[in-house]
């Protein structure tokens, strides 16, 4: 919604940020399996992140919003980051049973929310702003924020140097937006 007005390569990190929430908070997979479905002949090395269809829409549709379409090269923003390896490289590195806690979970994904943001230039005054309002509403995207998500949105929080009232405020906003979104749509297919 709001990321036009980001320049090229600050919409590139929100969208791997956007990226980041999304993944964050779905189910780990060892060798195509959830966490109970594991058997002694699952390969455990074999991680990845089961993926969610709508989230995947809701991140193509924030990069229909910032303006790219089609293949989408990295290289044109100067960033190779692929950000579900990133976060699997950090969960490996967690015990079996650690990756069903949220707070292990969120750690995990915030060491890349750092990594991102740790090789950004300054941002202008409204950039985190924008973002976080962005962050929020791809958080909201299943009506609730997670706690995995709720940790990301303190550490981008935190790491921006944003005031309490700020973060506050923002959420305010996108919550309400998105139960707008939500009432019109019901409105709508009645």
């Amino acid at each position: 919604m709001l990321i036009r007005l980001l320049p090229d390569q600050e919409k590139n990190l929100l969208i791997d940020i956007a990226e980041l929430l999304a993944f964050s908070d779905n189910p780990v997979l060892w060798d195509g399996k959830t966490y109970d479905e594991l058997t002694a002949d699952t390969d455990l090395s074999n991680i990845s992140i089961q993926a969610n269809e709508k989230e995947n829409e809701l991140i193509e549709e924030l990069k229909q919003s910032a303006g790219i379409t089609g293949i989408w090269d990295r290289s044109i923003f100067s960033r190779n980051a692929d950000i579900e390896s990133r976060l699997v490289k950090n969960i490996k590195a967690l015990s079996i049973h650690k990756t069903q806690e949220s707070i292990a979970r969120a750690s995990a994904a915030k060491i890349v929310l750092a990594e991102l943001l740790e090789s950004q230039d300054e941002f202008r005054p409204e950039t985190p702003k924008i973002m976080l309002f962005e962050m929020f509403l791809v958080a909201l995207r299943d009506g609730v924020v997670s706690a995995i998500e709720q940790e990301l949105l303190h550490e981008f929080k935190k790491l921006c140097k944003l005031p309490d009232f700020i973060f506050d405020e923002i959420k305010e906003r996108a919550e309400v937006l998105n139960s707008e979104i939500s009432k019109t749509i019901s409105l709508v297919l009645e």
